[in-house]
């Protein structure tokens, strides 16, 4: 038994209507997120640092001791 062989009336679609080219300055939503959650961390990291150093104060030198050089 043989198959009749079928033509396309249309060609296949190689590019589709709704894809552009897109210019590589432009940001996708995707990245512009990714981009702001990572700086958000990025801050947060900061912050924590920022705070361990500065929660106590460094000790004041007792005023009784006196560094000379002689």
């Amino acid at each position: 038994m043989c198959l009749p062989r079928v033509r396309d009336e249309e060609p296949a679609q190689v590019y589709p209507e709704g894809t552009r080219r897109r210019h590589t300055s432009d940001v996708s939503t995707r990245q512009s997120l990714d981009k702001r959650i990572h700086y958000m961390q990025n801050l947060r990291k900061e912050k924590r640092k920022l705070g361990k150093r500065f929660a106590r104060p460094a000790p004041v030198p007792d005023p009784g001791i006196t560094w000379s050089s002689e």
